[in-house]
């Protein structure tokens, strides 16, 4: 009997930010080395009593295509795809292995529903990947794979993509969506403003609610992009947001559980959600 996995939601860090000394950059409090956030990663498949997947699909933020791509990989460079970091940042490893066999799966599911999807062989895994995921699976033992985001930003596109790749959570491959349930920062230190509280109860009340159906849960994601309130500041574009709502489409909009939420520089919003 295959293992059925979750779906998983992790806001991902300020670029290698959960491999930095705070006293080295101060900027970074709260997502450094040390912090609450970086322990919650190292210890999230021990805390929810994670199951050990056959393989990771993830959908990072920080990967956008014309067409829908994903990585076919047998082995996996890393694309540091970060600046003016100190040098040792761009020396981080995790040898983890590439996924081709699960990424022709996720070809075949989306052709078959009539989405064009197109393979990679060369990209490296970005910092949406290999920054938490080095921390939450450090032995680099599961093989991964990744699909990348559409370039025009379409929520009910990015809803079908998503939608397609259901059934993968039922041959024990782990899902997870890469982003930040906030995209944006302020002064380090201060109370989040306005905006950004009702933007979290909004996002949180949407996806947890009990009493919304999955129907009324999907009307609500489709129109986000112009309902949700102070999406245009909480996300200027909505790269970091779609991987958030494409694992409650993955999930067929069931509730979430909210398993960690923060604020940190002011009204960057430090999510995970498990559904």
């Amino acid at each position: 009997m295959e293992t059925l996995q979750p779906v998983l939601f992790l806001s991902h860090g300020a670029g290698p930010s959960y491999y930095l000394d705070v006293k080295t950059m101060p900027m970074f409090n709260g997502l450094d080395k040390d912090s609450k956030a970086a322990d919650f990663l190292r210890t999230l498949v021990k805390t929810h009593g994670l199951k050990k997947p056959e393989a990771i699909l993830v959908i990072s933020a920080h990967w956008e295509e014309s067409v829908c791509t994903v990585n076919t990989n047998s082995k996996h460079s890393l694309y540091y795809d970060y600046y003016n970091f100190p040098p040792e940042m761009y020396k981080l490893s995790w040898p983890v292995k590439g996924a081709p066999e699960v990424a022709r799966k996720v070809k075949r599911l989306l052709e078959e529903r009539g989405i064009t999807c197109k393979e990679n062989c060369d990209r490296g895994l970005d910092h949406g990947v290999f920054v938490p995921l080095k921390l939450v699976y450090p032995d680099a033992d599961i093989p991964v794979c990744q699909l990348s985001l559409l370039k025009n930003m379409e929520v009910s596109d990015h809803l079908k993509i998503a939608e397609s790749l259901s059934e993968l959570c039922e041959q024990n491959v782990l899902i997870i969506g890469s982003g930040f349930a906030t995209h944006k920062g302020g002064k380090p230190g201060a109370p989040p403003p306005a905006w950004a509280t009702a933007f979290k109860q909004w996002l949180n009340e949407t996806l947890t609610c009990d009493s919304l159906s999955p129907d009324e849960r999907k009307i609500k994601i489709l129109s986000s992009a112009k309902t949700a309130p102070n999406i245009n500041i909480a996300h200027p574009r909505l790269e970091h947001f779609l991987p958030l709502i494409m694992c409650s489409a993955i999930a067929k909009y069931q509730s979430a559980k909210l398993i960690h939420s923060e604020f940190l520089m002011e009204s960057l919003l430090n999510e995970h959600y498990l559904f």
